[in-house]
């Protein structure tokens, strides 16, 4: 197989003569570094680029992986879906505000979260997750409130029995989500956060979601700990594909909140 380039402008050509192999009956078109269009919906490749940097040595599979996960998610918009069918696959998963560069943020059901976040409702079926729609809303009958009740049910049962990976160092402890299922930072909104790991952090503790396949739990304290922490947390929202946040979020048994260094 050719070598994939590493420039954006030539790698975005490459994934485009990807994508005209299978939609051979489709309209594609380069509309910029890392975007394309495919009849007229925009898809966005910096995912998939910073995925490419980060390891190399499976980029022509994961260039394949990727091809077809848009072609998954676009059939899945243009199916019907009854709320029936979807009410045990819809999940929370929490964002940045860049996920609304390629869509009109009213289109998708949403809500603000934390530090500059945003919460969407993912409809997982075969294979492929789409974005709940304030159509699909509209058509089931139900509100906001209801899909958020119905999402975070279902992430706390999607894996019950998952364990965070509890770590002891000289200076502090750490706890891990790394699962790279695609909702490793959205187990933020679980409600068994505070009683599992306060126990572990002597009470209120900090967490990040650099990225949607990471999430970190750590005590306050000590200062430098979280300081060498924060430049890790840093680097990893530059570098990881599906970047969320470089800042913290403060847990505490009312509930989740931003937290800021203090001065």
């Amino acid at each position: 197989m050719p070598n994939v380039p590493k420039e954006p402008e030539a790698f975005t050509e490459h994934v485009a003569r990807s994508f005209r192999k299978l939609y051979d009956r489709s309209t594609i078109h380069i509309t910029g570094p890392l975007e394309m269009t495919v009849d007229d919906r925009v898809v966005g490749l910096e995912d998939l680029y910073r995925a490419f940097l980060k390891d190399d040595s499976k980029v022509h599979e994961m260039i394949a992986e990727f091809v077809e996960a848009v072609r998954n998610v676009q059939m899945l918009e243009e199916t019907p879906l009854p709320l029936e069918v979807v009410r045990t696959k819809v999940m929370p998963r929490i964002h940045g505000y860049g996920v609304f560069r390629s869509t009109r943020p009213e289109l998708i059901a949403h809500q603000p979260y934390i530090n500059d976040t945003v919460i969407l409702y993912m409809v997982e079926l075969n294979g492929a997750a789409t974005p709940v729609t304030t159509e699909q809303l509209i058509r089931w009958g139900i509100g906001l409130d209801d899909l958020d009740a119905m999402a975070r049910t279902n992430l706390a049962g999607y894996r019950p029995n998952l364990e965070l990976q509890l770590f002891q160092g000289a200076e502090g402890a750490a706890a891990l989500f790394n699962t790279g299922d695609g909702y490793d930072a959205s187990r933020l909104l679980l409600d068994r956060l505070y009683p599992q790991l306060a126990p572990e952090f002597g009470g209120n503790f900090l967490v990040a979601i650099p990225a949607r396949d990471i999430f970190i739990a750590f005590p306050k304290e000590p200062d430098n700990f979280v300081h060498r922490l924060q430049q890790r947390i840093d680097d990893d929202y530059r570098s990881m594909p599906y970047p969320i946040t470089n800042d913290l979020f403060l847990v505490t048994l009312d509930g989740v909140a931003d937290w800021k260094p203090a001065a």
